[in-house]
């Protein structure tokens, strides 16, 4: 009888909601993509809940297809509707909430071994004669899930030698794409799985692939799951040997980004197949500013993948040094910002003739020694063109410097304008006939947007003045930019770079974001093969490339999750977590507190809980394990009511309630790695609970919790 009354109801609701969704048509032209978001899926993972049936075939009667269905980790559906549709669509029953289906940007070697380096010059386990676990030793077949712009597979870093079979726990696919020749897109043993997810608006065949036309899912995958490359370099810069953190794992990539960026709804379907598919990590380098949790794509999928005992690690962001920076910043995320390593790229320059004083700076050109000579030195202020603001000038901005002076000229430009416009700068200088350019910065640590083929390199503002003071007081100035050598060995590594977004988190104070830091600046990995838009002036194209950005430090930690895993099946996504933020370092290869790019003491807004090490985490003493309760608690204590809460959670304890009177505040309370209290002025007492697991003691056969 219930049943029948069930059924009765809903389809009232269908006639309903088909009749509002028609005169909607009639009343409104203003539609745009949605997320119509369910909370949990069925347990089986059907579709066969009756809102979402109803919902989506109510759509289809009114001519509308929806975009993606969820079905396996949480339920809903994407759809293209108009606002009152939307509206309508958040006020029925099953619906936790209904957002505008948003574009999500990018957050766009040596790493490893500056992390292998560090861990044994500060763990005294690591001696001469005990030099513990090696970075290539084979580990377990764990999966990484990688959310995407998809991969390269003809890179040397994804070939499948010396790999065994597939792991039978997975359950994926390799879509191979439509319009593409039978075979020109394969997988193997490394890399397992490829999907591809194409929005309503992106209707190009040639994009349904799973194959990487940016760069940007090949290089991250590389850095968390490449093979070892023995000789790998940038026309010689940065040689080496180049790995992933997890050499052995298995790669499963999931292609959601497009050139213009990576569509919410795509995520979620991204999120919806790699629970199914069976990954055991998920590697997401990528975000946006929620203004609700319930609303933001990443905190969704995050939540249900890690319900289901999937470890998600996602990028902090790139727009620091601003506080309230950090995207990515729920609980149940492992939360990265990015950090330098001990490798500089020296870009020096000669100042004057046949007495000349060497001025240190940094840069990435590949110019031939035999082609490079004196230039005639001036600073952009003096190439200021006629009714240009002298200020934009100095900055060397676009249409501010008269082409006559600049022409043949090295030109020395200031940076006040901000870090992100030294592209342009470059780009102008090139465009007026200059030879190179010098700019006058310290909080430039990424390189990986300069024209290689092009003379630019960044000096320390004390040793602008000495460059100045020279062009002040010489006739006829002149400077020899030199070509780029690439050295190891650096002091005060690590560093945080001004781009790494900055805590404390937005929606709350009460939870200290990013988690971690791990390499980001400067970062060799693999590239697309044959893309001549990365080849420099009279180059080949690159089979690896140097990029930045936190997009570099999530793979990072990913790969060190996956070998986490590999060595401790148990382990939950938690457990995975708090090892690696406790035995994480705030201390740099001298011995010195962590700095920011300008020098100034870093703090745990910039840094989280420190550094990341490759094999602390392997042996963490004590782990903070933070229980499935401590989630729906957050989510209480964030705002959502009780009804919200059973909605989202797949394993809802029957008798579930919201803790009377939650607040913010009481998130200072989950049991996290961190603790992090909101309005607190020091004249009050506030009490805060953790509880700990002696995982060491398992080496005796016990197990503690304080």
């Amino acid at each position: 009888m219930t049943r029948c009354v069930t059924i009765t109801y809903n389809f009232f609701v269908f006639l309903l909601l088909l009749s509002v969704i028609q005169n909607c048509e009639s009343e409104t032209s203003k539609s745009r993509d949605y997320i119509i978001y369910m909370g949990a899926a069925t347990s089986d993972g059907s579709t066969g809940n009756d809102h979402v049936e109803l919902l989506s075939s109510m759509l289809k009667r009114n001519g509308k297809t929806p975009m993606h269905h969820y079905k396996h980790g949480f339920s809903g559906f994407a759809a293209h509707l108009s606002e009152d549709e939307a509206e309508m669509m958040a006020k029925q029953p099953g619906v936790v909430s209904v957002f505008p289906d948003q574009m999500l940007p990018l957050h766009t070697t040596r790493s490893w071994d500056f992390l292998v380096q560090e861990s044994y010059q500060r763990d005294t386990y690591y001696t001469e004669t005990n030099t513990g676990p090696k970075l290539d030793v084979a580990v377990g077949d764990t999966i990484i899930g990688f959310l995407d712009s998809g991969i390269w597979p003809e890179s040397q870093s994804f070939n499948d030698g010396h790999m065994g079979p597939i792991p039978t726990k997975w359950k994926g696919t390799c879509m191979r794409g439509k319009k593409t020749q039978p075979g020109s897109f394969r997988c193997n043993r490394k890399i397992i799985g490829a999907r591809y997810y194409n929005s309503s608006f992106l209707l190009d065949p040639d994009y349904e692939t799973p194959r990487d036309f940016l760069g940007h899912g090949t290089h991250v995958a590389s850095i968390a799951a490449g093979k070892i490359i023995s000789d790998a370099s940038y026309y010689g810069l940065a040689s080496g040997i180049m790995r992933g953190g997890s050499p052995n794992s298995r790669i499963a990539m999931y292609r959601a980004c497009s050139l213009l960026g990576c569509r919410g709804s795509s995520l979620l379907a991204a999120f919806d197949d790699a629970i199914a598919d069976g990954v055991d990590v998920i590697s997401i380098s990528m975000g946006l500013w929620p203004d609700n949790l319930l609303e933001d794509p990443l905190s969704i999928g995050s939540f249900h993948a890690v319900e289901r005992g999937i470890t998600v690690v996602c990028s902090a962001g790139n727009s620091g040094p601003t506080s309230q920076s950090v995207v990515n910043a729920a609980p149940w995320m492992i939360t990265v910002g990015a950090s330098s390593i001990d490798r500089g790229f020296e870009s020096n320059i000669l100042l004057g003739g046949i007495n000349s004083k060497l001025i240190e700076g940094v840069g990435i050109n590949i110019a031939n020694i035999d082609k490079i000579q004196s230039n005639q030195l001036i600073h952009a202020r003096s190439a200021k063109r006629f009714g240009a603001n002298e200020e934009a000038a100095r900055n060397c901005a676009p249409d501010t410097m008269n082409q006559t002076i600049v022409e043949g000229k090295i030109v020395v430009c200031d940076n006040d304008l901000g870090n992100h416009v030294i592209q342009w700068k470059s780009e102008e200088v090139k465009r007026l006939g200059g030879t190179g350019m010098i700019l006058i910065d310290d909080k430039s640590m990424d390189l990986s947007f300069i024209d290689p083929s092009f003379l630019v390199t960044i000096v320390k503002p004390e040793d602008g003045l000495q460059i100045m003071s020279y062009i002040n007081s010489t006739r006829e100035p002149i400077a020899m930019i030199m070509p780029t050598q690439s050295q190891t060995g650096h002091k005060l590594a690590p560093s945080i770079p001004s781009f790494s977004a900055r805590g404390p988190y937005l929606l709350t104070r009460s939870l200290l974001k990013p988690d971690i830091v791990a390499p980001g600046v400067n970062i060799l990995a693999s590239w697309l093969v044959g893309d001549l838009n990365a080849a420099p002036e009279g180059k080949p194209p690159p089979l690896v490339n140097i990029e930045s950005g936190t997009s570099m430090s999530c793979p990072h930690v990913s790969g060190i999750a996956a070998r986490l895993k590999s060595e401790n099946p148990s382990w939950s996504p938690a457990a995975i977590r708090s090892a690696i933020m406790t035995t994480a370092v705030q201390m740099t290869n001298t011995g010195s507190h962590i700095t920011t790019e300008t020098g100034d003491k870093a703090t745990p807004y910039d840094f989280g809980a420190g550094q990341v090490t490759i094999f602390g985490p392997s042996s963490p003493g004590l782990v903070y394990e933070t229980n499935y309760m401590d989630y729906l608690n957050f989510l209480c204590y964030f705002g959502f009511n009780t009804g919200q809460v059973i909605k989202i959670s797949h394993h809802i304890p029957q008798d579930f309630a919201c803790p009377e009177q939650s607040n913010k505040e009481d998130i200072s309370n989950i049991n996290y790695p961190s603790i992090s209290i909101s309005n607190f002025n020091g004249e009050s007492t506030r009490r805060v609970i953790r509880t700990v697991t002696n995982i060491a003691s398992r080496l005796v056969g016990e197990e503690d919790s304080i």
